[in-house]
């Protein structure tokens, strides 16, 4: 595979991962385009906006994406779920009333492919610390871009939900409820602050704004903490070897 065809790949939305070598890359690449070819999913004239904003996000346009209509499994809070086995998108499960184009009357239909695409492209990653602030970036909304990242996975929202009906019998239960609130808001705020910071560490190197995006959305956690905290890197990309990385370097 030649750097032209990485690049290539990973502009249709398949990221290398952390440590994915070029024959695990490339057959996660087959399997994803294989299930793809062989299914029968939305119509391709909902993805065209999405592409778009996606390119100018973070310069990337998933053209492989195996989304269908269903309401089955999806907690009662959910547009939308990006359906993941091992590092490959298995699917994309939009509810059935974004047929008509929006959910609740308050998410668009392409506010949520661009949501969930942005989970497709980064499926190769197990890296889930900022996956819902790069999703939520998407928003049309600027609310929902600062806080909707509060929920960092489904099952968040359990226990806030049994503290507040447990309150109904006992009082005490109140509390419960606004600590775990307490500790989300706490999470937000420390993790919008570290990329924040990451991003202007990166913008010292890349002044391109469109490039710093892609950059931190090509990323791992561990990365983004590092760069929160100073690391240059210029210096760090010389040193790095992998997949992911040549397609990092070639924003620099």
């Amino acid at each position: 595979m030649t750097d032209r065809d990485l690049l290539a790949l990973d502009k249709m939305g398949f990221i290398p991962g952390p440590g994915e070598n070029e024959d695990t890359f490339l057959a996660r690449v087959a399997k994803v385009k294989k299930t793809f070819e062989a299914g029968d999913w939305i119509p391709e004239a909902h993805w065209d906006w999405v592409r778009i904003y996606l390119d100018q996000l973070y310069d990337v346009k998933p053209l492989y994406i195996c989304a269908f209509y269903s309401n089955q499994s999806l907690a009662p809070w959910q547009g939308a779920a990006a359906w993941i086995e091992g590092k490959a998108l298995n699917s994309i499960q939009l509810r059935e009333s974004l047929r008509k184009g929006s959910y609740l009357k308050v998410y668009s239909r392409e506010e949520i492919l661009a949501h969930e695409a942005v989970h497709a492209a980064r499926s190769g990653f197990n890296e889930d610390r900022y996956e819902e602030f790069f999703a939520f970036m998407t928003s049309e909304k600027k609310w929902r871009k600062v806080l909707g990242p509060i929920l960092q996975r489904p099952w968040e929202a359990w226990p806030f939900l049994i503290f507040i009906v447990g309150a109904i019998f006992w009082p005490s239960f109140y509390l419960g409820a606004a600590l775990w609130v307490a500790m989300g808001f706490f999470r937000l705020i420390l993790r919008h602050s570290q990329l924040k910071k990451a991003a202007k560490q990166i913008s010292f190197f890349v002044p391109d704004l469109r490039k710093v995006r892609a950059i931190l959305f090509r990323l791992t956690d561990r990365e983004i903490q590092a760069f929160s905290k100073g690391l240059n890197l210029k210096e760090y990309a010389e040193k790095q070897s992998c997949l992911r990385w040549k397609v990092i370097k070639s924003y620099l």
